[in-house]
């Protein structure tokens, strides 16, 4: 078998003492050993032969690797410094801007609110979320779970006994910060008539309209004056509300609740602040020319309750609510298919449409009245005395009214 043999040196003998070793050669090239071919193949490469191996057919030896420097084209090796490949100031300018545009799309860039960013994305991502919830609804159930999931949208884990929800309210903020601060601009006065703790019934008179704006603006202006951090003001709303769609969830979502007096008295027992507006849906549904004047007192339940409960009872006078639908007129055909108490008709709806129930952005004001406590003045059991809570009813119906009409004498307009 042929092959090619390379010539080593002796172990034991330095490298100097043997002519044929290694030496390296002027310019500090290497010189590499010389070969010789004893019958090299016919298909043998000896340019490709980098690495020289001597195999014995009997006594196998050590492998040796004798690598041959690469030369440039000057003959001279190149060191390790200079086959590094140089970059010019531009490139390096071009790869500075590329990774300020990385940066940038990591919303991480210089002079870049990181926070704000962040919020964003984190909302996007919970609005494709939100939407991959209502897919797999629909392929569960149909529309029918889609309407289901909508409803839960923003729920709490747990709400109280009456259905509040303090996450959905959380969530709502931002609305009815709008509407109390820039739409409605409202002003108070006699704030501090309101008890910062334990029980209280506040009595107002009720706004025109197809929502109870009055009774969420009244708990929003009351909002954490509460020392315990609970609800501030729990409203009672009346039935019809909440056969309204979407409407009446939302409500109790956010603090109202359906108008009884078993709701009421549960409520103060709790040391509560309850909102009660004895016209009923009557004054919801005034005509614009009746603005203001308040509908008779159908029952006098709130006056009731607080000679039961001992809590004060604070009169609450609201002007500008009762012009943000000015009704002219009342379709009482439809409101009956409906089961409606009546459907208005104002100067933009029905005929804008929904447009048509955007309110108006009048001046609002919510006053105040002193305290009464009526327990202390007559006792818990004039409860029961029909003609002394009649009697009592009228008189803070009065004492609204007049606290009314100081409020229109007040103001400047209706929009100013």
């Amino acid at each position: 078998m042929a092959r090619r043999v390379l010539h080593l040196p002796e172990r034991g003998r330095s490298r100097s003492a043997d002519p044929d070793a290694s030496t390296p050669a002027e310019g500090g090239d290497v010189q590499p050993a010389p070969v010789e071919d004893v019958a090299a193949p016919q298909h043998a490469d000896p340019a490709r032969d980098d690495v020289r191996e001597t195999v014995d057919a009997e006594t196998p030896r050590k492998r040796t690797r004798v690598r041959r420097p690469r030369a440039n084209a000057g003959g001279a090796t190149k060191s390790t410094a200079d086959a590094r490949p140089r970059v010019d100031p531009f490139t390096e300018r071009l790869r500075a801007l590329e990774r300020e545009i990385d940066d940038v799309l990591a919303g991480v860039a210089p002079g870049t609110d990181a926070g704000m960013v962040n919020a964003a994305r984190t909302a996007a991502e919970e609005l494709l979320g939100f939407y991959a919830d209502l897919a797999r609804a629909f392929r569960r159930g149909g529309i029918g779970e889609v309407f289901i999931r909508v409803r839960m949208v923003g729920t709490a884990d747990a709400v109280d006994e009456f259905g509040f929800d303090r996450d959905f309210a959380i969530r709502a903020e931002p609305v009815l910060d709008f509407l109390y601060d820039r739409w409605w601009r409202v002003e108070l006065e006699g704030v501090e008539h309101v008890p910062a703790a334990g029980r209280a019934l506040l009595v107002a008179n009720h706004s025109g309209g197809f929502l109870p704006y009055d009774a969420l603006m009244l708990a929003r202006a009351l909002r954490g004056r509460r020392a315990d951090g609970v609800q501030d003001v729990r409203p009672l709303v009346e039935d019809f509300v909440y056969r309204l769609p979407w409407v009446g969830s939302a409500l109790t979502r956010l603090g109202a609740v359906r108008a009884s007096a078993e709701n009421a008295e549960r409520l103060l027992a709790r040391e509560r602040v309850v909102a009660v507006f004895p016209e009923g849906a009557k004054g919801v549904g005034k005509y614009y020319r009746d603005r203001y004047r308040l509908q008779r007192f159908a029952r006098g339940g709130f006056v009731t309750l607080a000679l039961r409960t001992g809590a004060p009872l604070v009169p609450v006078a609201i002007v500008g609510g009762e012009e943000i639908h000015p009704v002219i007129a009342k379709w009482q055909t439809l409101a009956r298919l409906l089961d409606l108490p009546y459907f208005p008709v104002t100067p933009t709806f029905p005929w804008l449409g929904a447009v048509g129930l955007i309110p108006l952005p009048t001046k609002w004001r919510i006053i105040f009245g002193a305290p009464v406590d009526l327990a202390a003045e007559h006792g818990r059991d004039a409860a029961d005395d029909d003609l002394l809570v009649n009697r009592l009813r009228e008189q803070v119906r009065e004492r609204i009214q007049r606290m009314v009409v100081e409020g229109l004498r007040a103001r400047a307009s209706v929009f100013s």
